[in-house]
């Protein structure tokens, strides 16, 4: 966010909480769509430092596997966070202890607020505000010895009652994740339990390291933005990991995000209109999300009453949100983005 303001020509500060300000994520699959992205975001960052060049995804969903291009970069969250960091963006950006800091004097001070992170205290959200969760489903994720075998291969296999992922992330480690359609009460036994399953993965794995459970489901919430502020990244949208969307789609958010509040400074568009493009351009996408998660789930769980459940959540979901854009008639296409900025047609 900070540097999709910084192509336009603002200087940013960065609230944070200095005794949160240590992160180590799940491993990141980032596709070339991302990697152009960050590339022209942080030009001076080198993300093949710390990372894995990938060229091929092997997909066994429900059928014989498939091997299929696939240009990517595998690489652990905190090192892609470090990079970052030490970009020359951040070093010009000054990092504000939130903690320091009233909702109040927060509005006080600044113009405009951009959300990273679920911050629900600080923003006056309107009583008809939701979260919109399509399911129960969690990612189950472990970090592994890699093993002999193509180093620029990731493998995504289909299984009964879930699916498993595998992507070498450097010389020596890899990522391992396993979705299941409700959270498992021993998340090592049922990563456990996949293998056992597996005929493509299992051949990868010897042992399960840092093994740790989160939630999946992809969420929408509604309302995204508000006069002075705007949500971002998974407070805003979360993707469901199955698409591989997920780094994409936060960076598009943010770059529209970014376009949206110099529309507005800028006096180029309406606050309100510009606002209202924001919410309906990521929910049309959310939607589109929604009903490509539902077609690839059909195709391997249509029989299991769990996936069947997340299925059906998604389904709703996607009607209540159509219906609500269609009652607010806001046409996306009347705006463009051109080099970061929001123009009319």
């Amino acid at each position: 966010m900070v540097a999709a303001l910084a192509k336009l020509g603002y200087h940013c500060d960065l609230l944070c909480d200095p005794a949160k300000s240590h992160f180590y994520g799940p491993s990141l699959v980032l596709n070339d769509v991302s990697e152009t992205l960050l590339a022209q975001l942080f030009p001076d960052v080198n993300l093949s430092i710390y990372s894995q060049r990938l060229t091929h995804r092997l997909v066994r969903w429900g059928r014989q596997p498939v091997q299929v291009e696939q240009p990517a970069l595998a690489i652990r969250s905190h090192s892609l966070l470090e990079l970052l960091r030490n970009s020359k963006v951040m070093q010009h950006t000054r990092m504000i202890d939130v903690s320091q800091l009233t909702a109040q004097q927060i509005s006080q001070n600044y113009a405009w607020t951009v959300y990273t992170r679920h911050k629900q205290r600080a923003i006056a959200l309107p009583e008809s505000s939701k979260s919109l969760v399509g399911g129960q489903r969690v990612i189950v994720t472990a970090e592994v010895q890699d093993m002999a075998k193509p180093a620029s291969t990731c493998y995504i296999e289909s299984l009964a009652d879930g699916w498993l992922f595998y992507a070498p992330v450097d010389g020596s480690g890899a990522m391992l994740q396993a979705c299941l359609p409700i959270t498992p009460a021993n998340p090592r036994r049922a990563l456990l339990e996949c293998l056992y399953e597996s005929t493509t993965i299992s051949a990868f794995v010897n042992d399960l390291q840092k093994v740790n459970c989160f939630s999946s489901a992809p969420h929408l919430q509604w309302t995204l933005c508000g006069s002075g502020w705007l949500m971002v990244g998974e407070p805003a949208i979360k993707i469901d990991p199955v698409s591989g969307e997920g780094t994409p789609f936060a960076l598009r958010s943010a770059i529209l995000a970014g376009a949206v509040i110099d529309a507005i400074l800028s006096e180029r568009i309406p606050d309100i209109s510009a606002l209202s493009h924001y919410q309906t351009r990521l929910t049309h996408s959310f939607i589109s999300h929604l009903r490509g998660c539902i077609q690839f789930y059909r195709e391997v769980f249509s029989t299991n009453l769990a996936w069947l459940a997340e299925i059906n959540q998604m389904i709703d979901i996607a009607e209540t949100l159509s219906t609500q854009l269609e009652q607010q008639a806001v046409n996306v296409l009347n705006y463009r983005l051109i080099d970061f900025e929001l123009h009319i047609r």
